[in-house]
């Protein structure tokens, strides 16, 4: 049986991933099809004879969806077995090293080995290069049409396997095939659409700070000359100037005004036109200029009719014009600051260089030329600039921002220390684990980026409509200027009309509604020790309605503790935790180290054993002073004749408390029981009263003895429990859930959590776990505290709500002020003057940005309502 993992495009909601999976279920040799919409993606398990990945892809395409990349290998990626049960008499059989690959993942159940098996041997291919990574900063944007034009110029260019623009951040990431195409042909493909693009390299900024500030000094220039100039043309016009130059001077102002603010917008507009395209620069230039020629036509006309100088108002409407929208371009620069001020705080968090140690001597050097396996100094107040291993010294070192917890964690040598953490006390040296670019902390940073460039779902619909937004604008001015002239005759209200038409609309908003929502949602997630991989994640956490827990690591703290010692009459505790702990330290099943800790912490000598055998699923084993000692179960006790019938009723009742029972004998005596148990994770009860406060229903799904997952869901308030489910068996309950019509989220940390995890809308990771599952998670807890898990989803559902909210009030405002600013209610006397269209152009995508930011209050006091619910 193999899998075959496809990438899809053109999924718009949970009901086209349904069609999808029937469609893919049809074909023969077909066994088993997942297919998750937050992820796009479908897994299909096949038959050796079963369809190849392009009969597959056909059928995507049949049933009105596309494949993008490149299919996984025709082979079994990851497959979870449970280890065979073992004779008494022989150790547990070893995977073959030659024929995979074995991870032991420490649990309260049999061992579970993960192996990635190699495939049949077969002629010697050519590799197909590994696709990499590009990202580009682009200048020129102005509104979401931008956006629409550089992705598509980028997309279309030879090699690039995907593009995604984000307005907010002004960058390209593109993913290209570099055997196929180069940064030269990707920055002619952006210059031919009429944008500028420059390479981010290593070492540079994740993003572009120099250029936005630099863009918002600018525009707050403008600003402060704009209402200088305009100044005295509003004072001419009530008359409070009463000698002011006159019209020639008015046109004057009027002028050096037009050209210093409208330069921007005039460039922009020539650019598009150049490249037969318009954006919302081409209605703002078309706009002013009207305003401005029809201030000029009036000075001439007074100067014809009267021969006296005198000033038009269009002079005054044409400066507010740019004036107003000028405004809004630097409030809309300022608000995009504070939105990605979160990704800022990340990023200042590493020091830019590093002190290493050559021959002995430090020196300074960019954190980007150290290498893994260079020594470097931390000294007390400094922060550390590279994940490292400690390799002499002791500190204390604050992880705040990576661990959520203010108290400072002491290190001595062998402890890891990772980049952004402040060392406190003394002097550290440590051996550097990870390059500049793959630090903890650069992998937050860029989970946080690739977050804020994806797209949700109701953006798409936004593209669509801007897509068509600026050439519909120019047609409706065009239009209302001609029925006004028609109708009445009266140029000055046919061009005022017209004008208003033009510099009312707002792409800007439609454009901004999505990514500052997600920008800050993003930030603010990383703040709090969520990280959120993609925007789509967002909408799936905020429509959930069933939380799926793993037990182990995930509501427990995943280190098994000695709860309890019960010798037998006329046994000393010392002896039966000494013999147990002998035969223990040679094993290496999860419920060893806890006994081995326990013997040390109670200073125990250990009755060392020899020549140890694991039972699989029974325990151990081994030779001590020319006898046998064992350390299991019953099924261990029974195979080698020891009674233990005396401890029948405290077995019982110990699994009835959730704690896992180690019978330990000396031949064939009774010697006692060791319980361990799982403790509940600090934080587990209130996390779960918090996602039951949310309207969640909550799950409990584990691999763990019954009464031991019973026991630990009452401890924390979860009424439904399936225990001693296998690994592949999660994954269907899982999808048994969903197709019930639940809207479901996997909350686990093991390996053997992965394909459950993949297989729920949501999947969510406990960072502390291991990478398979973080990498499959459509969410990463950055610390094990289970509360991360409701705050996740408070913020997924402020997200949604304020991204619902943007795109409203920009369609809605579009829809109504088009026609009021064409002349609809003239009839009733109401006009809306080119003044009050500009400002409130303005002020659309100002209040977009604005109401974004208020995600971060929003959110806040959710969670202050949701730590205090009973």
């Amino acid at each position: 049986m193999a899998r075959v993992t496809l990438p899809i495009e053109g999924m718009t909601c949970n009901s086209c991933a349904e069609t999808l999976r029937r469609a893919l279920a049809k074909l023969p040799g077909v066994a088993e099809v997942s297919v998750s919409f937050p992820q796009r993606r479908a897994m299909v398990e096949i038959a050796a004879d079963g369809p190849s990945p392009d009969d597959l892809a056909a059928a995507v395409a049949q049933a009105g969806y596309r494949v993008t990349g490149v299919a996984a290998p025709h082979l079994p990626l990851v497959e979870l077995q449970l280890s065979a049960p073992a004779s008494s008499k022989e150790p547990a059989e070893e995977l073959d090293p030659a024929l995979s690959n074995t991870v032991r993942v420490r649990s309260l159940g049999d061992t579970i080995r993960v192996s990635k098996r190699k495939p049949a041997p077969k002629a010697p291919t050519t590799p197909a290069p590994a696709a990499a990574e590009m990202t580009l900063n682009i200048e020129g944007m102005h509104c979401a049409s931008c956006v629409a034009r550089v992705e598509n110029a980028l997309a279309s260019a030879p090699g690039v396997v995907s593009a995604h623009v984000n307005l907010t951040t002004e960058q390209a990431r593109v993913e290209i095939d570099p055997a196929a195409t180069e940064l030269s042909t990707l920055v002619k493909a952006v210059e031919r659409s009429g944008y500028r693009a420059k390479l981010v390299e290593t070492g540079q900024p994740a993003v572009n700070w120099e250029h936005s500030d630099r863009e918002r000094r600018a525009w707050g220039r403008r600003v402060a000359a704009g209402l200088a100039l305009l100044a005295p043309l509003v004072l001419a016009h009530f008359g409070a100037i009463s000698n002011f130059a006159h019209g020639w001077g008015a046109l004057a102002l009027a002028t050096v005004l037009q050209a210093y603010l409208g330069w921007p917008f005039y460039v922009g507009a020539w650019r598009r036109l150049k490249h037969a395209s318009t954006n919302m620069d081409t209605l703002v230039a078309i706009g002013a200029t009207a305003a401005y020629g029809a201030g000029v036509a009036t000075l001439l006309q007074r100067q014809h009719v009267t021969g006296q100088s005198g000033q038009g108002m269009e002079f005054m409407d044409a400066g507010m014009i740019l004036t107003f929208i000028t405004l809004g371009k630097y409030l809309e620069a300022r608000a995009k600051g504070r939105a990605s001020s979160a990704i800022r705080k990340l990023l200042d968090l590493s020091p830019p260089e590093a002190v290493v140690l050559r021959d002995g001597r430090p020196t300074h050097e960019s954190v980007h030329s150290v290498a893994v396996g260079d020594v470097i100094l931390v000294r007390p107040g400094e922060k550390v600039p590279l994940d490292a291993e400690v390799t002499s010294g002791s500190s204390a070192v604050d992880q705040s921002w990576l661990s959520g917890e203010s108290i400072p964690v002491d290190k001595r040598p062998g402890d890891s220390i990772f980049a952004g953490t402040i060392n406190q006390q003394a002097a550290l040296t440590a051996r550097v684990t990870r390059l500049a670019d793959n630090t903890s902390l650069a992998q937050v940073v860029r989970l946080v980026q690739r977050a804020q460039e994806s797209k949700a779902g109701a953006q798409r619909l936004a593209d669509r409509v801007i897509a068509y937004f600026v050439p519909a604008v120019l047609v409706i001015a065009a239009t209302t200027l001609v029925a006004w002239l028609s109708l009445t005759g009266d140029v000055a209200r046919a061009v005022n009309a017209a004008v208003a038409v033009l510099v009312v609309a707002c792409p800007c908003a439609l454009g901004l509604a999505t990514p500052t929502a997600i920008l800050v949602a993003s930030g603010r997630g990383a703040e709090k020790g969520i990280l959120i991989k993609d925007a789509r994640a967002l909408e799936a956490a905020g429509e959930l309605t069933t939380v799926v827990l793993d037990k182990t690591g995930t509501v427990t703290e995943g280190r098994p503790k000695v709860t309890q010692i019960v010798p037998q009459p006329g046994v000393a505790i010392e002896e039966v935790l000494s013999v147990a702990a002998g035969a223990e330290h040679l094993s290496e099943h999860p419920l060893a180290a806890p006994i081995v800790a326990e013997a040390e912490a109670r200073h125990v000598p250990l009755a060392v054993a020899q020549e140890a055998r694991v039972v699989a699923g029974g325990g151990i084993y081994a030779a001590l002073d020319g006898g046998l000692v064992f350390v299991g179960n019953e099924r261990l006790m029974r195979e080698h004749q020891v009674d233990y019938t005396a401890a029948r009723d405290e077995l019982a009742r110990l699994r009835a408390n959730g704690e896992t029972p180690l019978l330990v004998a000396r031949g064939a005596k009774l010697l006692g029981i060791i319980a361990v148990a799982d403790q509940v994770a600090p934080h587990s009860a209130e996390a779960i009263r918090s996602l039951h406060a949310l309207g969640l229903s909550v799950r409990l799904l584990t691999g763990d003895h019954r009464l031991a997952a019973e026991a630990v869901a009452r401890a924390v308030g979860i009424d439904k429990v399936s225990a001693e489910v296998l690994p592949q068996d999660k994954e269907k309950e899982v999808r048994r859930l969903r197709e019930r019509g639940e809207v479901v989220a996997m909350v686990g940390d093991g390996i053997n959590d992965a394909p459950a995890l993949a297989a729920a809308d949501l999947g969510i990771a406990i960072g502390s776990g291991a990478d398979v599952a973080i990498e499959t998670a459509d969410l990463v807890l950055m610390r094990p505290d289970l509360r991360l898990t409701a705050d996740a989803v408070r913020l997924a559902r402020a997200t949604v709500r304020t991204i619902r909210q943007n795109l409203g009030w920009a369609f809605v405002y579009n829809l109504l002020l088009l026609p009021l600013a064409a002349g609809a209610l003239a009839p009733i006397g109401f006009a809306l003057p080119p003044v009050a269209a500009a400002a409130a152009m303005a002020l659309s995508s100002v209040s977009v940005v604005g109401n974004s930011l208020l995600l971060r209050a929003r959110v806040r006091s959710h969670a202050k309502a949701g730590r205090s619910t009973p």
